[in-house]
């Protein structure tokens, strides 16, 4: 959903050769960003770990939002040169230190008639080009969740990517290099007949961004060095592509995306805490699509993740979804569905081996209220099934809400 606030980043046009470049102007902070107010009243399946059980209150109040610094200059050979910086404006999780970090992405920009280049902290290729599942819920949607809403118990379950926030279309989406703020040097082409391309390169990354690792805009890494043999990823390498057109009247996007990295194997007990015989190479992919006509766009998805896992635990996903817009309304509806069957789960535990799945549903209406004030409403649907009470609990909720973009 970030990334939809944001919008597609775009990537523009100079040259880069010519000689001397030297900044007409200095560079100054332009001021954005959003926050999102959502009541939400429903139910969430009561979790039951063992002989011990958690049950949760129909209600709950939530808020999100960021504050970006954006600054700009252009040189005397065209090409552009800037800085980005995303400040947290929200703290989700007293037990999650990382969400309590004061800033997000945080990285160089330059751009011109070459492409486009960006290096530091930032979401990768396959994040930024995404055409996939539209939904006019934001915070919701079918690719980057900024609220969710079911058990601790069915969160906690690697089941059917639940892990992170991977309800979505972007191939490394929840883990590692793609999981956003990643410690990356990126390159977009020009768009050349509607169609683009991008591709990063990250040195080394951990699904947790524990303190032994290279330095990663989730926080809690080690920015001095970057350890080996410490049961992490490396050389992650990230590709995008979408294709942008209009056919008499008819408006098409293409995407697909792969992403892989390396792992690096230590002693067990090192590094990432899973045991190092589960953890292998990272390998993902995903391809998404919309259709537009008039005032309704259709749109899906689908690809395969496996969360930097060996054997049998990569998760499949699929999605689909259609929005509508009437003046200041716009309604969508649509469905994401992940697959997973968790093929390295200990027996005995709540996450135990065999197939888990994970349906969402979610319907959406959001009315322009004014120029960057925005009503929303809607409901969702979280269908759990799997080897345990937890992992098949079912939630639902009604959501009203607002977002503010300035």
């Amino acid at each position: 959903m970030k990334r939809a606030l944001r919008g597609t980043t775009a990537l523009v046009a100079g040259n880069l050769v010519a000689a001397p470049a030297i900044a007409a102007d200095p560079i100054a902070l332009e001021m954005r960003g959003y926050y999102q107010f959502m009541i939400i009243v429903g139910h969430r399946d009561r979790d039951v770990v063992g002989t011990t059980g958690q049950s949760y209150r129909p209600d709950n109040f939530k808020y999100e939002g960021e504050i970006w610094f954006t600054g700009t200059t252009k040189l005397d050979n065209a090409t552009s040169v800037g800085i980005r910086v995303e400040l947290e404006a929200w703290s989700r999780s007293a037990a999650d230190p990382s969400s309590h970090r004061q800033t997000d992405k945080k990285y160089l920009f330059a751009f011109g008639d070459w492409g486009r280049i960006e290096f530091g902290a930032l979401d990768v290729p396959s994040r930024k080009m995404v055409y996939s599942s539209p939904s006019v819920l934001l915070g919701w949607g079918f690719d980057d969740h900024n609220f969710q809403h079911y058990g601790t118990g069915f969160n906690a379950s690697n089941t059917a990517g639940r892990q992170g926030n991977i309800l979505g279309t972007t191939a490394a989406h929840s883990v590692g290099f793609g999981g956003g703020s990643s410690s990356a040097f990126a390159y977009y082409s020009p768009r050349v007949s509607g169609f683009q391309m991008g591709v990063s390169y990250t040195p080394a990354f951990s699904v947790q961004a524990p303190v032994a690792t290279c330095a990663h805009g989730s926080g809690g890494a080690n920015i001095d060095n970057c350890p080996r043999n410490n049961n992490y990823w490396h050389n992650g390498i990230d590709i995008g592509a979408n294709y942008l057109n209009k056919f008499d009247g008819v408006t098409v996007a293409l995407y697909g995306s792969w992403a892989t990295a390396g792992f690096d194997r230590g002693p067990v007990g090192a590094g990432n805490t899973p045991a190092p015989s589960t953890l292998g190479r990272y390998k993902s992919w995903a391809i998404g699509a919309q259709v537009g006509y008039a005032d309704v766009t259709l749109g899906g998805g689908m690809g395969r993740d496996n969360l930097g896992r060996r054997g049998n635990n990569a998760t499949r996903w699929y999605t689909a979804a259609l929005m509508y817009e009437a003046g200041r309304w716009r309604f969508s509806a649509g469905w994401w569905g992940g697959r997973n069957n968790d093929g390295s789960a200990v027996v005995g535990t709540q996450n135990a081996p065999g197939k888990d799945k994970l349906d969402y549903f979610e319907l959406g209406a959001t009315y322009v209220l004014a120029p960057g004030i925005q009503l929303h409403g809607g409901a969702v649907y979280y269908k759990g099934a799997g080897q345990s009470k937890s992992e098949a609990a079912d939630s639902w909720a009604g959501i009203l809400g607002t977002t503010l973009i300035f």
